[in-house]
């Protein structure tokens, strides 16, 4: 018991003694040290502010929301100032981005506002626009965005059941009629006729229609998109082309099996020309410069009358110093020889006429 209470007696001792230690110790320098650390934190850090959302002008009445058909992030900022060199509002316009998917274009007039969605539709980086008119007491977030209006060519349709209510009709089955074009009937003469039509972004484009007569055969037309964007070739589907098809990787479907394709698209309605057309020389047009300059000194009637020796009325009146009677005309003078630029130009009746 004795060594017990020795061995216990000595632990207490040497704890005393180190407590009294540490309360005798000078900790000063230590706790400078951590101060000095802490204040170096925080010169050296800091966090960034985070982005402060624009917010649209709420006295601007005359709003379009919409959202891009695609799964691809849209660089906003290139975007609105793509759009505005576009649409050249004449009052001017706000873009704000509400969302990462999700755009308001704000217009002080109205009729920038119309035009904008009459002249539709428009696509970004070859990715279709969804929009619509945000109506008054409507947040632009509760606007449905799921169809977009097209102009539509109805290809094949015989002249004699072309009237402006079967015109609607065939608009019907195409998606939701909105107008004809006012140059279908009584305007200029086209190999088709033009509806403008609002079409679902969930359903497949149509193809074509069959007529059926009334002595039991049939017929086809046919439908091309103007200013048609990305679609599948295996689905129809607008927003995405057959190399990210599902159906086409789940049925294993090959492109030369697609049901749809580029002949769908519409040409442009007019052609662009080059600017500098006019004054550009084809390859095989020669640079000589003509031989036959006249010398200095000739009179100014002299020259006229030595340009025209050079044309029609020079050939024929040698031809009746040579003797050439009048009714004896040669072959060559009047024989049409058809060449490829004969060709190309006939071929441009059949084209349809482009529109006014």
């Amino acid at each position: 018991m004795n060594i017990a209470r020795l061995v216990i007696i000595t632990f207490a001792l040497i704890i005393y003694r180190i407590h009294t230690d540490l309360i005798a110790m000078d900790i000063g320098p230590l706790e400078q040290q951590c101060a000095a650390l802490s204040l170096a934190e925080e010169e050296a850090g800091g966090m960034e502010v985070p982005e402060m959302p624009s917010v649209p002008d709420e006295t601007i009445h005359h709003n379009l929301v919409g959202r891009f058909l695609t799964d691809r992030v849209i660089k906003a900022e290139h975007m609105q100032q793509v759009f505005a060199s576009v649409w050249r509002p004449v009052m001017g316009m706000y873009a704000v981005t509400l969302t990462e998917d999700l755009f308001l274009f704000q217009f002080p007039h109205p009729k920038d506002l119309q035009r904008v969605i009459e002249d539709g539709p428009w696509s970004f980086d070859n990715q279709l626009l969804i929009c619509d008119q945000v109506l008054s007491g409507t947040r632009p977030e509760e606007v449905v965005l799921d169809s977009v209006p097209f102009w539509v060519q109805i290809h094949g349709l015989p002249t004699m059941y072309a009237s402006p209510a079967f015109v609607a009709k065939i608009g019907e089955y195409v998606g939701t009629f909105i107008a004809p074009d006012p140059l279908n009937f009584g305007g200029a003469w086209r190999s088709f006729f033009r509806i403008r039509v609002r079409l679902n972004v969930l359903s497949p484009l149509k193809r074509r229609m069959k007529l059926l007569r009334r002595d039991g055969s049939s017929q086809w037309i046919t439908f091309r998109y103007e200013r048609l964007g990305t679609f599948c070739y295996c689905c129809g589907l607008l927003g995405h082309s057959d190399k990210f098809c599902k159906t086409a990787y789940e049925l294993n479907i090959l492109p030369d099996a697609f049901p749809f394709g580029a002949w769908m698209r519409a040409g442009p309605r007019r052609q662009a020309r080059p600017v500098g057309a006019r004054w550009l020389l084809s390859s095989g047009v020669s640079m000589t410069p003509a031989s036959s300059t006249p010398e200095i000194g000739i009179p100014p009637a002299t020259l006229v009358t030595m340009e025209e020796d050079k044309g029609l009325h020079g050939d024929l009146k040698r031809r009746r110093e040579e003797g050439t009677s009048s009714d004896s005309v040669h072959d060559e003078d009047v024989r049409m020889v058809e060449s490829s630029k004969n060709s190309e130009m006939a071929g441009l009746v059949d084209q349809a006429r482009p529109d006014q």
